[in-house]
């Protein structure tokens, strides 16, 4: 099987949330994915991270996509790990990471 990468942005403009609260979001992104693309696995998205914990890196990126760059090509990102999270400015948290498909 292989991976695709997906990702999904939690809105907090002004990054306030804390960490906790970014964790918790993250969870119900993937609960939805999982209602979304169903809970067989190998959707080959964010519902493929249920129930992992989630990776929340100190980055800061100016755009969505140089964030969504970084985590697609620069980490190291398990399919089967956790997904990572970065800071995006002005927009909020971007979850994401490569997933079984």
């Amino acid at each position: 099987m292989g991976a695709e990468f997906d990702c999904q942005l939690i809105e907090d403009p002004e990054l306030k949330m804390t960490k906790a609260e970014v964790n918790k979001k993250c969870q119900e992104v993937f609960e939805q994915a999982a209602y979304n693309y169903g809970h067989s696995g190998y959707t080959g998205t964010l519902a493929e991270k249920s129930g992992m914990s989630v990776n929340i890196l100190d980055e800061t990126f100016d755009t969505e996509q140089e964030a969504e760059k970084y985590i697609c090509d620069t980490l190291d990102n398990d399919k089967w790990g956790p997904a990572d999270v970065v800071k995006v400015k002005g927009q909020g948290w971007l979850v994401g990471g490569w997933c079984s498909d």
